[in-house]
């Protein structure tokens, strides 16, 4: 009878595993959402790229919209000092180049969902560092954005950023739930076969 128990709470535990997995690869869907919005001084989004766009580069003439596109456009041909002020940020004004460091963030939030398999701890580690990095690039798109100076620009996080942080922090918390529960089985267990004993 006990050895029935054990074998079943083994088996819902492999299936708990199994379901960490899933939030971790929601991230990659939830990317496809706005990882940041630019906006105006006037609140008004003029772009919203996702990680992919700025992971594959992005030609912002194609990206940004009015009436930041319209101050863009302005500035290419009547202050070509501040075109030059750009270029020396961005090389290749106004197209920004390819970013493949953002592709190590989709491989750590695959890896997370795989070592949820395997290893909690491991997946938690591997969920925070890629939410970390997450977080951390689009602190450098707000940089980038004040080097551009461009005082109107505002760089915010997008809803995909949001909600990719999110799912992470759910399989965190499901992770913790699995290196927690055998832990308190255990206990349960000793402290059963010490009330027999007695």
């Amino acid at each position: 009878m006990e050895n029935k128990q054990i074998a079943k709470q083994n088996k819902t535990l492999q299936l708990f595993k199994k379901l960490t997995a899933i939030p971790y690869l929601l991230v990659l869907l939830a990317l496809l959402m706005p990882m940041a919005n630019v906006s105006c001084d006037s609140d008004v989004v003029v772009a919203e790229p996702t990680l992919y766009n700025v992971a594959s580069g992005m030609d912002l003439e194609q990206e940004l919209k009015e009436p930041a596109l319209g101050i863009l456009k302005k500035m290419q041909t009547g202050n070509p000092s501040a075109m030059e002020k750009f270029r020396q940020t961005m090389p290749n004004f106004p197209k920004m180049e390819p970013v493949p460091f953002l592709y190590a963030i989709l491989i750590g939030a695959v890896l997370a969902g795989i070592f949820a398999l395997i290893t909690p701890l491991g997946s938690i580690a591997v969920g925070m560092l890629t939410m970390v990095s997450m977080w951390f690039f689009l602190a450098q798109l707000g940089r980038l954005n004040a080097a551009l100076g461009v005082p109107l620009l505002k760089v915010e996080p997008g809803i995909g950023i949001q909600a990719a942080s999110f799912m992470i922090l759910i399989g965190t918390a499901m992770n913790l739930a699995s290196i927690i529960r055998p832990i308190v089985d255990e206990i349960k267990a000793k402290r059963a076969a010490k009330k027999k004993a007695s």
